[in-house]
């Protein structure tokens, strides 16, 4: 039986490095022991992603790297920074 799907107003984006949105999240539920993922892939198909146990236990590899544990502890810096930077415009 499929959970009830965490749904938001407006959707997380992927940008490419040109500023293009190249995807959109809008919800995650769990079906079984799968994750299904409701998204938007350049902006014209929606379309649920199935994501099976053994590909999130693999993500954790990414999840875990120096990279996205670095970003996730320089997030209050990154926060600061910004209201800064919108304080001296």
């Amino acid at each position: 039986m499929a959970q009830k799907a965490f749904k938001m107003k407006t959707g997380v984006k992927a940008y490419s490095e040109d500023g293009n949105v190249v995807a959109e999240f809008y919800s995650v539920k769990r079906d079984a022991d799968k994750l299904v993922i409701d998204s938007r892939a350049l902006g014209v198909m929606r379309m649920d992603m199935v994501v099976p146990l053994a590909e999130v236990l693999r993500s954790f590899r990414v999840l875990l790297g120096w990279a996205t544990v670095s970003y996730v502890l320089l997030i209050p810096y990154f926060i600061v920074k910004n209201l800064f930077r919108h304080r001296k415009s």
